[in-house]
């Protein structure tokens, strides 16, 4: 009897050991799609900020070709009230 509950107790010690291996293979993928993640997030966060400043230049440019038709705009309608 003490030789099977022997038998039992290396059983389940051998069975924890490799869970305990499994669980280890499993935290260190974990650890790699994490870091993964991490370099992808931050690529992504380099790419979002380029478009926020190009599309801060392109407001500025349109802003300045509209104030430019808005000028030319306005100074036709000064000349066409001046004629009159």
């Amino acid at each position: 009897m003490a030789t099977d509950r022997l038998a039992d107790l290396e059983a389940k010690v051998k069975e924890l050991i490799e869970r305990s291996n499994q669980l280890k293979r499993r935290n260190a993928q974990l650890v790699e799609r994490l870091r993964e993640a991490d370099t992808r997030l931050a690529g992504q966060a380099t790419s979002l900020r380029r478009w926020e400043k190009e599309r801060e230049w392109l407001r500025g440019r349109l802003r300045k070709a509209l104030d430019e038709l808005n000028s030319i705009e306005f100074e036709g309608n000064q000349d066409s009230a001046g004629k009159s």
